[in-house]
């Protein structure tokens, strides 16, 4: 349970973003102050949970590795979709999943055989022909490093929550904790980066932009916070809490895409969808 709200709480991240050029949102002010409603979010739901100030001083390095994850990623997202196109800065990122569901593997020496690399190559090729679009393809003087850092940026913050769940956080810190103090640690950051603008003459204060950050700071503590314990609440292999997380947000998205904003739907969406459900149902039925 503790995942499938996870997932609806990122698939309802997207919905939200997808709404913000209608309402004429600032996406950067917005995501800043979306940071510090997350970690307010956690603080009022797990006040009796916050560990003494020895281990909570020993989590928040952890805790702005994560935080400068956040922010970073954000603005190179937003960068990469100006440059290079959103369509492949999805890609990108979703993609980033291969590499992080591999890593974990390694590092827990799972073994690898056909039942662990199955599903996982039909989700790539699933999320790949679920985000495809012929604009991804199309050559243009861009800046295709972004890309490739966010490929491995998005893996390393799957990895970095995993670890920091699993062998990183001293015992004694909350997950609900642990995520509100990176969000926090993301939302200091942001502010430095809009006060930069800001003196820059780039940008202005805009309330309306605040609001839809009070609005998306909620799902967003919870997507972070759920998938962290989904690692301690589901009897599955980490690199298959992965794959079901990512996978389950591309599906979820695409449902929502063709219910909520009536998008169209190709041959190759809907082979990429089948994929996906197809590597949904292996990794659950080989767990």
């Amino acid at each position: 349970m503790d995942l499938i709200l996870s997932i609806l709480a990122s698939s309802l991240i997207f919905i939200i973003f997808r709404y913000f050029p209608k309402w004429n949102i600032d996406t950067l002010q917005a995501v800043i102050i979306n940071y510090f409603v997350a970690f307010s979010c956690g603080i009022l739901l797990f006040q009796d949970k916050v560990p003494s100030g020895e281990i909570l001083n020993r989590s928040i390095p952890i805790a702005l590795i994560c935080g400068v994850l956040f922010i970073s990623l954000f603005i190179i997202m937003g960068l990469s979709s100006q440059n290079n196109g959103v369509a492949k800065t999805s890609i990108a990122v979703k993609m980033s999943m291969a590499l992080s569901v591999i890593l974990v593997m390694l590092f827990n020496h799972a073994p690898i055989g056909l039942s662990t690399i199955l599903p996982l190559i039909l989700a790539l090729l699933g999320v790949f022909l679920a985000s495809f679009t012929k604009s991804s393809v199309k050559d243009s003087s861009n800046q295709l490093w972004m890309l490739g850092v966010l490929f491995i940026g998005s893996a390393g913050l799957d990895i970095v929550l995993y670890f920091a769940n699993s062998r990183w956080l001293p015992q004694g810190i909350h997950e609900g904790i642990f995520a509100a103090i990176g969000f926090l640690m993301a939302g200091i950051i942001g502010v430095g980066y809009l006060i930069i603008k800001r003196i820059r003459g780039e940008i202005k204060v805009d309330l309306s932009s605040w609001l839809a950050g009070i609005i998306l700071g909620i799902p967003n503590f919870f997507s972070i916070y759920l998938l962290v314990k989904s690692y301690n609440t589901l009897p599955l292999a980490p690199h298959q809490i992965l794959s079901l997380a990512n996978v389950g947000v591309v599906l979820t998205s695409a449902v929502l895409g063709i219910s909520l904003f009536k998008e169209k739907f190709n041959a190759l969406k809907i082979i990429g969808l089948v994929f996906c459900i197809t590597a949904l149902g292996l990794i659950v039925i080989l767990s």
